[in-house]
């Protein structure tokens, strides 16, 4: 992918949507004079590359882009969004979650509808279902960055010095971790539980065959029409936690293992597995980037081989004011449009790389992304799903504790099981869903 910004292309397309027919050096709307108000609470690479996106739209059209800063805490930057959205101060254009987390911020009221806009099509179905109001087909937020792709990141050097294959069930996944712990002293799979995104991972992923199982599973759930416990699927989450644990195939003290020495380890060969998501390959970038083709990506196995898939965590959006300013609202939905161009993608490239897939059709993942992240990619397209918090906002805030438990035998799965669903019905309580 060519690292530059078509600044003709681009505005040919900006002017498309205004419907003039003047030449392409003359067709860039000229926004001079209007301030578009963006809030984020992005900051690293990812918060460099919007910035170079910023820039080069304002270049484009001569407006400018006034950038707020929100509390980085993701909790706090969140509760800060919904006051301001009760007193009516929101800014033009914030970074918003996805799924049921965007439903806190009242998006009928609060949040303008995209769906006429003729380039929403560019955004990819799975993400544009996610971000639509069920009640009125409304379409509320544009992917900001990449999707997080769960799955088994692999080291191939061990797995070709042992003759493994890759496994397409659970079991088959075992066997290859006792082929390695009888054959090596490495770890047969690496487990990050010292912090709670880590010790989340493999549970939350196993949502891509709850869902198989049943569709509807977390509507149905929220509803209070079916408990966790009696899906099969759901429960494999925790026994495959448990199965690590009890068999020996995992880190000795877990809870002191931290996401980094868990991606060095397996970049290293110390560990030949690591159940993970897709950033992790920024981690391995940046501690050892010489180790970066050496590691694999295959999904988490379940009990049918032919059934195959992975989960995904979303990117967050950026939503626009419903009651912006009359006269910013071309320019504000001339960005939106901008960012869903290979354009804008190519300029966020030069700041970052990407860890996984923009939810946009028709973007190539440029050559510098490393083959774990294009193969984890190759299986979103062919079989993936969003993972339960974008379907349901039921979630306890004791889950990653409950989990660690779980993960180092403290916890059956069937007293596991019994927690979460306890941790949750608080959370259900206090959020005042119906039923609960």
């Amino acid at each position: 992918m060519k690292k530059k910004l078509a600044f003709l292309m681009s505005a040919a397309m900006l002017m498309g949507m205004m419907g003039t027919t003047a030449q392409a050096s003359e067709e860039a709307q000229d926004f001079s004079g209007i301030t578009l108000t963006l809030a984020y609470n992005t900051s690293g690479d990812v918060a460099d590359a919007f910035l170079e996106q910023f820039a080069a739209f304002e270049a484009l059209t001569g407006c400018t882009v006034e950038v707020e800063k929100l509390a980085s805490d993701a909790s706090e930057s969140d509760s800060m969004m919904q006051i301001r959205a009760a007193t009516g101060e929101l800014p033009d254009i914030w970074l918003n979650s996805v799924g049921a987390n965007l439903k806190s911020m009242s998006p009928q009221e609060n949040c303008y509808d995209l769906s006429g806009q003729e380039w929403i099509g560019r955004i990819a179905d799975t993400y544009r279902e996610i971000g639509t109001d069920d009640e009125t087909g409304a379409v509320y937020v544009v992917p900001a960055t990449t999707s997080n792709v769960a799955g088994v990141f692999y080291n191939k050097t061990e797995y070709e010095a042992l003759g493994l294959e890759i496994p397409v069930t659970w079991d088959e996944f075992l066997e290859n971790c006792e082929i390695i712990r009888q054959n090596t002293d490495k770890d047969p799979c690496a487990s990050p539980y010292d912090s709670a995104s880590g010790v989340q991972i493999l549970f939350l992923a196993q949502y891509f065959y709850v869902q198989q199982e049943n569709p509807d599973f977390a509507e149905q759930y929220t509803n209070r029409e079916v408990e966790l416990h009696e899906s099969e699927a759901y429960m494999r989450g925790l026994t495959k936690m448990y199965d690590l644990w009890e068999k020996g195939y995992q880190t000795e003290d877990p809870l002191s293992l931290s996401f980094e020495d868990a991606a060095l380890q397996l970049a290293n060969g110390e560990a030949v597995m690591l159940i993970c998501r897709t950033n992790v390959m920024g981690t391995v970038e940046m501690l050892a980037p010489e180790k970066l083709d050496e590691i694999g990506f295959f999904p988490l196995p379940d009990e049918d081989g032919d059934a195959l898939g992975v989960a995904t965590w979303m990117p967050t959006g950026w939503v626009m004011n419903q009651n912006i300013a009359a006269e910013k609202e071309a320019c504000a939905l001339a960005f939106l449009e901008y960012l869903t161009t290979s354009d804008a993608i190519d300029v966020y490239c030069t700041k970052t790389t990407p860890t996984g897939a923009f939810m946009l059709k028709d973007i190539e993942l440029p050559d510098t992304v490393s083959n774990a992240v294009v193969e984890a990619q190759e299986w979103v397209s062919k079989a993936s799903s969003p993972v339960m918090e974008y379907f349901s906002d039921i979630k306890g805030a004791n889950i990653a504790t409950i989990l660690q438990m779980a993960g180092t035998g403290e916890y059956t799965p069937e007293e596991a099981i019994a927690e979460i669903e306890q941790d949750n019905a608080i959370d259900a309580q206090q959020k005042g869903i119906e039923g609960w």
